[in-house]
């Protein structure tokens, strides 16, 4: 019997079990349906390598002759449902490094065939501890705050306080009438103002500008660069959006890849040009279709915000109605409330 068959043999279940103890955290804590994907797709890579074998590397097993099997449970601490994902990830990678190695006296294909896993590996342990995070809090806001340094009835470090102090984490930087040098130095200044309370900012249109600052992603427009082109820019971690104004647009932006989707205009708004209004109906045709939130947008504020809900709107996202009040933090608050959502 070739001795290495035992090698590749153990690996292989080392490999699989490290992944499958990943992937339940990703489908059954965290709820995030992409990492539990990219986890699975990265097994059935392995259970490819696996079969390639054939039925000699069963064979090749040997529990009882095995020095380091240890049929009682490892003496380890894991404080967390995090910790035990991580460690099963990296036990799963390890063991398609040694699969690789050992698989090359059998089969070059095989041996490709677990770096392809390994480096599978790699990009699901980002997906799971850099983009479902981020998936998390996007999921988590109901209010979504459309913020414009210029626009604020009052300083905007003043607005922004006021909004974070009252639970806010969710912000789309939006300035239409600065200078990109301009609006670099505002996203980088508010950036700061927010990294000490686990929020996001994504950046409205400028995908230069989200790169320059490191921001959490980009909202992009319809006519504005590709989705797959702002993604290529700012890297596989960032959080992209798109605005849609109908059920088409809708179900392309999420399956080209998008985080989440804007949709509307619901209302009248003075904020920006409306070039096409939706209307709130929209809202029950599109929210059942998605997995993703669907960002409701379009001149949304305390009194009309119940008609949305009536059609069944999750999210919401809003810039007058909490830049020019009184008490932002508050007004926030009552949107929250009226969306049936935890603050």
């Amino acid at each position: 019997m070739d001795k290495s068959l035992r090698i590749i043999d153990a690996n292989l279940n080392r490999a699989r079990e490290g992944l499958r103890t990943a992937e339940e955290y990703a489908r059954l804590v965290l709820n995030d349906a992409p990492s539990a994907q990219a986890l699975k797709d990265a097994r059935r890579q392995i259970q490819g390598c696996a079969e390639s074998f054939g039925p000699g590397l069963l064979a090749a097993r040997d529990i009882v002759n095995d020095v380091g099997a240890r049929p009682e449970a490892d003496d380890v601490a894991r404080a967390t449902e995090q910790g035990v994902a991580a460690a099963g990830l990296k036990r799963a990678q390890e063991a398609l490094r040694v699969i690789e190695e050992f698989a090359q006296l059998h089969s070059p294909a095989a041996a490709a065939a677990a770096a392809k896993a390994r480096y599978s590996a790699y990009a699901a342990e980002q997906q799971l501890f850099v983009n479902a995070p981020r998936r998390a809090v996007l999921r988590e806001s109901p209010v979504m705050a459309l913020f414009s340094g210029t626009l604020t009835r009052d300083d905007w470090r003043d607005v922004l306080k006021s909004l974070l102090n009252r639970g806010a984490r969710l912000f789309q930087l939006r300035e239409k009438d600065r200078t990109t040098a301009e609006f670099k130095r505002f996203a980088e200044a508010f950036i700061n103002c927010v990294e000490d309370y686990n929020a996001l900012v994504v950046i409205n249109d400028r995908t230069d500008v989200a790169y320059a600052v490191s921001a959490d992603g980009v909202h992009l427009g319809q006519d504005d660069l590709p989705l797959e082109d702002g993604r290529k820019i700012l890297g596989p971690t960032a959080l992209v959006g798109v605005s849609t104004h109908n059920l088409t647009e809708a179900k392309d932006a999420e399956q080209m890849g998008a985080d989440y989707v804007g949709l509307g205009a619901m209302f009248h708004t003075q904020t920006k040009k409306v070039q096409s209004m939706a209307g709130p109906s929209l809202v029950s045709q599109v929210q059942p279709e998605l997995q993703i939130p669907v960002f409701c947008i379009g001149g949304i504020n305390r009194a009309n915000v119940a008609e949305l809900v009536g059609h069944g709107a999750r999210h919401i996202a809003v810039s007058s109605a909490l830049l020019n009040a009184p008490d932002p933090g508050a007004e926030y608050k009552l949107l929250v409330d009226a969306l049936g959502e935890r603050a």
